[in-house]
């Protein structure tokens, strides 16, 4: 018969047998939370950073829609590849009657574990997927006090943006109305700063704004002066090639005469955005004039697919 100290000896061997039992499997399960914690953290911030990557793709490469849908996959694949995304992949969609108006970008890649291989899981694969769309502008911060007749536009013409009193053709806003606008208040001085710099409100298809009178020649020089001198692009811009971001490029309203006393435009309605490149200021007195080409482009700004295209487009990402 065993004795009491021998059962209790024994007792404490099993004891501590079944403490490394327990020991083990608790080790088992704290390395199936550290790879889950771990290995699922890696997989998430990896997923987190190719997301990334393939939207500032697809944002690039929508700024060449509509009119280059080779460049914008090349732009596209471009920026995906500088984000460290080797295989994205670009393709170009129409929607609603609106031709290479959507670009598509996908991409997917492998993301090896680390202590989940314990458990028998080596890899595992992250993709993405991001769809940016061009549609009509509809609003934007920035426009010039300027305004141009509702009328179809033709690329790389040439207009006069603002005319001077012996235009051989008359101003479209009437009499002692040279196309200025007032946008944020009166006054040459108030018209100088929006020229020069944009105004600074949101201008949208809708709102009814103010003509403003008189030539404001001097102002005019000025603020396109200016414009003028923060375009040192090399090669310079040009209406088929141009810096996106350039000061030479003018925002103007399109419009549709809302109010008209004794011929002269008082009020127009923004029915629409053209953007021009200005190549000119020039005149003195009331002979002063701006000249710009007409120019596609993809600017910051709300917009529409029921959008009257004038060539200015807005881009956001979709999905």
């Amino acid at each position: 018969m065993k004795t009491i100290i021998n059962l209790l000896k024994e007792l404490k061997n099993n004891q501590r047998g079944s403490s490394m039992v327990i020991v083990a499997i608790s080790l088992v399960s704290l390395i199936g939370f550290a790879a889950l914690v771990i290995d699922i953290g890696m997989l998430t911030l990896d997923k987190w950073r190719l997301t990334n990557a393939i939207d500032a793709a697809a944002l690039a490469g929508v700024q060449e829609l509509p009119t280059s849908p080779t460049r914008a996959r090349e732009v596209a694949s471009t920026y995906a590849l500088s984000n460290g995304c080797d295989n994205a992949v670009s393709t170009i969609q129409s929607d609603n009657g609106h031709a290479n108006c959507k670009i598509v970008v996908t991409a997917s890649r492998p993301v090896n574990f680390f202590f989940a291989r314990i458990l028998g899981f080596g890899s595992s694969t992250v993709s993405a997927r991001a769809v940016a769309k061009v549609a009509g502008l509809t609003s934007f911060v920035g426009a010039a006090p300027l305004a141009v007749p509702n009328q179809t536009f033709n690329f790389n013409t040439l207009y006069v943006l603002k005319q001077g009193s012996n235009s051989p053709n008359p101003p479209p806003l009437g009499s002692g109305n040279y196309g200025a606008l007032s946008l944020g208040g009166t006054g040459a001085r108030n018209y100088e700063d929006n020229l020069k710099y944009g105004y600074d409100g949101l201008l949208a298809v809708g709102n009814e704004v103010d003509t403003e009178t008189g030539n404001m020649s001097n102002p005019t020089l000025r603020a396109i002066e200016y414009r003028m001198s923060q375009c040192t692009h090399s090669p310079p811009c040009t209406p088929s090639s141009f810096d996106p971001g350039c000061k030479r490029i003018l925002i103007v309203p399109v419009y549709d005469p809302v109010v008209i006393d004794q011929g002269q435009v008082k009020r127009i309605r923004v029915v629409g955005f053209a953007a021009f490149l200005v190549v000119s200021v020039s005149g003195q007195g009331n002979e002063n004039y701006i000249d710009g080409y007409f120019i596609r482009m993809v600017a910051n700004g709300g917009t529409s697919n029921y959008q009257t295209d004038y060539g200015l487009n807005g881009a956001s990402l979709i999905e």
